[in-house]
């Protein structure tokens, strides 16, 4: 019986001196900062910081008045805190061979700061990546985003405050994704589209082998991008209460699977849908499309043999009817019918034979995807009440409070308190600090690279 009581108190040290190391292991270190920074323990003991220095899960962050730090974690995760702020390591571990026992868990007690984040979350579990604050989580998919906690109406401890930043619409949302799809960006930026992630007027989506996603649009329409696919939303414009209707679709290589809301509804015009040398004109309807070979080339014989009509550009219709204009004239698709651009002519000519893989699409029907369009595209005007505000400068974020969540894209911004969750309409103008992204301009002893000294 002794033995066995010794050897559990023994196994109960061991348990402890382990737990002792694991905190006392450095999580990261202090690279940049301006002003005051120090770490409390969780008994109460204080360290000021200087740079290099190193920091430790449990401990708490606090900068002073008129100071900013920034924090390298061991994973390259890079956080920089505003003045007054107060940033709990909750948790952390990481071992570079061992991506799924990753675990990072922040919590934000006051004022904001800056993250972008590094291996963890980007490798292994998704989820590993979390900061809380307000009763609020941000769960972390690789990104770069900025967090306010304010206590007063406006952040009003803000030395300046700057005027609210329009905040880009998003024109339509992923609802469902299988495999890789990204986002080209009008300036040839490429950022990587999940689950609920945002799609912005001008950008070129990209499906990888196997791989297919379900896009929802503000107007209600719904695509479904197939797999090795490349489609453009040259122009989007839906705005019901300022009357503005107007949609250009392009696909470039491979295909798609449209079904169409509201816009050209009234006036057809106002939606266009194009491929290398041919225009669908929708009827209100549901179709299939396509655009290989000579066609995803934009070589000039860009339409389809007869004998191979997916080698080319075509449509096939399973609601409504669309008229298929090429350039040697126009042919209308009804139900249940295919057509295609002839490679020779140019003319529309209807497919007699269509082939089994037309009909029988792989990819899912995009109204088969249930939507509630108002919720999923739902903004509220930012009144700057007190509570958590969230901003993203590039990547994905989830927010969530209870069994709400909503998702943030780049350029989205969000908000949280006791009683809501919410999307912004815009960026309130006390999330915008530019030292936040610039403080690397500065030495470690806090002097500008130009000369400046900042105090």
């Amino acid at each position: 019986m002794r033995n066995s009581i010794l050897g559990g108190v023994t196994a109960a040290l061991l348990l402890t001196t382990l737990t002792a190391q694991a905190a006392d292991e450095a999580a990261g270190s202090v690279r940049y900062m301006s002003g005051t920074l120090v770490a409390q323990k969780a008994d109460g003991t204080l360290r000021v910081l200087r740079p290099k220095s190193e920091v430790h899960p449990g401990e708490l962050l606090v900068t002073g008045e008129k100071s900013y730090a920034q924090v390298t974690m061991n994973d390259g995760t890079k956080m920089t805190l505003r003045p007054q702020s107060n940033l709990k390591i909750e948790a952390y571990q990481f071992k570079s061979e061992e991506p799924k026992t990753d675990n990072a868990v922040f919590r934000l007690l006051k004022g904001g700061f800056r993250t972008v984040t590094g291996l963890i979350g980007k490798r292994g579990n998704p989820d590993a990546y979390s900061l809380r604050a307000a009763g609020a989580t941000i769960g972390i998919r690789g990104t770069d985003f900025s967090s306010r906690l304010c206590a007063s109406k406006g952040c009003a401890d803000d030395e300046a405050v700057k005027p609210a930043a329009p905040a880009p619409k998003a024109v339509g949302r992923v609802m469902r994704v299988q495999g890789a799809l990204v986002a080209k960006e009008a300036d040839g930026k490429i950022r990587k589209l999940t689950l609920g992630s945002p799609v912005f007027e001008g950008d070129t989506l990209q499906s990888d082998a196997a791989s297919y996603a379900v896009v929802a649009f503000r107007d209600g329409g719904r695509i479904t991008l197939q797999e090795k696919s490349v489609f453009q939303v040259e122009a989007f414009k839906y705005d019901k209460a300022q009357g503005q209707e107007n949609v250009a679709l392009r696909l470039i290589k491979g295909g798609v699977r449209v079904v169409t809301g509201l816009i050209g509804r009234v006036n057809r015009d106002n939606y266009k849908f194009r491929m290398s040398g041919a225009t669908i004109g929708i009827r209100g309807t549901g179709f299939d499309a396509w655009c290989n070979g000579p066609c995803a080339e934009g070589a000039a014989d860009f339409g389809a043999n007869p004998e191979n009509p997916l080698d080319g550009a075509g449509v096939y219709v399973w609601a409504g009817e669309v008229l298929l204009v090429g350039p040697g004239g126009s042919y209308t698709v009804a139900i249940n019918q295919a057509a295609i651009i002839a490679r020779k002519t140019g003319k529309p000519v209807r497919i007699l034979t269509i082939p089994a893989a037309i009909e029988k699409n792989d990819a899912p029907r995009p109204d088969s995807v249930p939507v509630d369009i108002e919720k999923l595209f739902e903004e509220v005007e930012s009144s700057g009440d007190a509570g958590l505000y969230v901003m993203v400068h590039d990547g994905h974020v989830i927010v969530a409070k209870g069994d709400q969540q909503i998702d943030l894209g780049k350029g989205e911004s969000g908000f949280s308190n006791d009683q809501i969750l919410a999307r912004l309409a815009e960026t309130p103008g006390f999330m915008q600090d530019d030292r936040l992204e610039n403080l690397e301009q500065y030495d470690d002893s806090g002097e500008n690279q130009n000369g400046c000294v900042i105090r």
